[in-house]
């Protein structure tokens, strides 16, 4: 099982571990073999300023945005983080449209096994991997991440 922590700064653990076991839970009775995948990677899930991957520390991180979101979202969220560490440790990954794109796939996937209201299934077909350049430049960098208000 991961590691859950909260953060008082951000979700407190009283708020955060519950909603977070949910989403677990969810995966593991509708997508199990996401489940069983996104355990195998041994990941924590904290809470924290932004949402990401963040590979130094092998977690996830949940902002309060993404956190505030359905749980069909938020379980479809730790997927498509825990991509990103598959991309990172086997050495395929390359910031930008086409590790979101990759990480979006499954995503999907995901909200579509779970059982995701069409809304959700819907924004995400009309994603374009783009997410992450904020800026517009046409590169992932420090200075997306500083823009992120999710």
């Amino acid at each position: 099982m991961a590691q859950i922590e909260g953060n008082p700064t951000y979700i407190p653990a009283s708020e955060f571990k519950p909603k977070i076991e949910r989403c677990l839970s969810l995966l593991s009775k509708k997508a199990g073999q996401y489940s069983t995948w996104f355990n195998s990677y041994n990941l924590k899930i904290r809470a924290a300023a932004k949402s990401g991957a963040n590979f130094a520390d092998d977690a996830i991180d949940i902002g309060r945005a993404t956190f505030d979101s359905s749980d069909t979202w938020l379980a479809s969220v730790i997927i498509h983080e825990s991509i990103h560490f598959w991309q990172y440790r086997s050495g395929k990954y390359k910031a930008g449209t086409p590790a979101e794109l990759e990480a979006n796939r499954y995503q999907l996937g995901v909200l579509q096994l779970v059982d995701a209201p069409a809304s959700e299934i819907a924004h995400m077909q009309g994603q374009t991997g783009g997410h992450a350049d904020l800026n517009g430049d046409g590169v992932y960098d420090e200075k997306d991440y500083a823009k992120r208000d999710y």
